[in-house]
């Protein structure tokens, strides 16, 4: 029986205060800043999502972003061993602790510009971190930051000067663009390396324009190639047990992975050389993620890109591929998606029946009300046909843009609570695979129509 330990030790906080038993599942747990983490831990999600191990369905896990499941290395255990281990423990005791979203480099894969927080957004880390300290200091092992840099979080920072853990024994792995991870910065928190210290630095190349590029703008090469040196000194002390160098693979730096895999290796010393692909994180748009995802076969570089990994060097043994060799879905350009909905729009607006349909579709299927799925322009459109003629409850949206269509209120999906005879309509319908799996973890037992399909059925109708 597949297994994985994630979900019976681990713990993810995010920045908001949302904890997931693992970074690469879809649902939540619970509010580290409205609970208590011992709260969390033991609730009734929790269990939902280890239930999900338990049973081998794996429902709430993303199999396009975790390690294990990309490469497919999660052991077989036996009946027995498997019960044993699918227990839950009385507290998580391996953490990754990325509360924070505070970084001095605005990646354009990641974000528009420098994330500064204001006075209140501070104040919530600053809780999270006080309510995690008393667990971090009795882990196994614990993780920072996968939102923001490390060492440009004054929470962070802190959290990492006052961690004391309780056992020798204790990992401790940092994650950072390493453009701060400097002889200064590193005094503050050297009793960290008394234990299991794992270094990983993001630089996603060593060309200094490329490099430029890929940080939104920011003139740090030279010091971030001080910096691994520096830590390259470390790890010949064996201050830093295990030093890896990680490059996210995109339209940009594609062409260099073989060269920077053989840099990190023979000039900085890396035990791993740790190769990404790009996922669609925060508020990445559709436009500039189809241009920078080359794991796409209709993007214009991925046949290129499949024959550099024809390359040598990756069958050295420090090279690890984290799915960047994976193939992503085959997806056109955003755009024909845009003009597939200019066409429904233009159907829509040519139908002067159409509210008459719509009124009677409604009818037949027994629907008084309706979320409307997405907050995107079409929204807007769709809902100034519905408004009138249903109950529009709201709006609903994964990834939040804008904080409210038409006056209404857009509910993150982890804030939506689902009702039994709710009804929704899902505006981006490219996405129903990921949405229906979203709101069955959250219990959506109701119907869902998808955008294209609502349309080309009312349409339809004789009147």
């Amino acid at each position: 029986m597949k297994y994985c330990n994630r979900p019976f030790e681990h713990c993810y906080v995010l920045p908001d205060g949302r904890v997931r038993i693992c970074g690469w599942t879809d649902g939540t747990i619970g509010n580290l800043i409205e609970q208590d983490l011992d709260e969390i831990w033991k609730g009734e999600k929790a269990e939902i999502q280890r239930d999900a191990i338990r049973n081998g369905s794996f429902a709430f896990c993303r199999k396009t972003s975790c390690p294990f499941l990309e490469n497919d290395t999660l052991p077989d255990l036996d009946e027995e061993e498997f019960d044993r281990k699918t227990v839950t423990s009385d507290a998580p005791v391996d953490f990754s602790v990325a509360c924070d979203y505070v970084c001095n480099h605005s990646c354009p894969s990641c974000r528009e510009k420098v994330f500064v927080g204001d006075s209140k957004y501070t104040e919530n880390v600053n809780i999270m971190i006080d309510k995690l300290l008393p667990y971090l200091d009795k882990a196994d092992y614990v993780l920072t930051d996968g939102n923001g840099d490390a060492f440009a979080s004054p929470s962070i920072m802190r959290m990492m000067q006052e961690i004391r853990f309780a056992r020798k024994e204790s990992r401790f792995g940092i994650e950072t663009n390493g453009v701060l991870f400097d002889e200064e910065h590193w005094e503050k928190i050297k009793h960290l390396g008394e234990h299991n210290l794992t270094v990983t630095v993001t630089p996603n190349s060593f060309v200094p324009s490329t490099y430029k590029y890929l940080n939104g703008g920011h003139d740090t090469y030279d010091k971030m190639i001080h910096n691994l040196y520096f830590i390259k000194q470390l790890r010949e002390q064996e201050l830093v047990n295990e030093y890896n160098i990680s490059i996210v693979v995109q339209d940009r730096n594609f062409m260099e992975v073989p060269e920077f895999a053989k840099r990190c290796i023979e000039d900085f010393g890396a035990d791993q050389v740790v190769i990404k692909p790009l996922y669609h994180w925060f508020g990445l748009s559709e436009d500039l993620y189809w241009q920078k995802d080359i794991l796409n076969p209709m993007h214009p570089y991925h046949k290129e890109y499949m024959e550099v990994l024809k390359h040598p060097i990756f069958k050295n043994e420090k090279v690890f591929f984290w799915g960047a060799h994976n193939l992503h879905p085959a997806v056109p350009h955003p755009a024909y998606k845009y003009k597939e909905q200019l066409d429904m729009v233009i159907k829509c607006m040519e139908d002067e029946k159409l509210p008459e349909k719509i009124g009677k579709y409604l009818k037949d299927n027994d629907i008084n009300s309706i979320y409307i799925y997405g907050d995107e322009q079409l929204s807007t459109f769709i809902y100034n046909i519905l408004k009138d003629i249903v109950n529009v409850k709201g709006f609903i949206a994964r990834d939040i843009c804008r904080k409210e269509i038409c006056g209404i209120p857009v509910i993150n999906i982890c804030d939506y609570k689902p009702a039994l005879e709710d009804n929704i309509i899902v505006i981006n319908y490219k996405y129903i695979d990921i949405i229906r799996k979203d709101l069955e973890i959250l219990g959506f037992k109701g119907k869902l129509f998808e955008m294209d399909k609502f349309i080309n059925s009312v349409v339809m109708l004789d009147i």
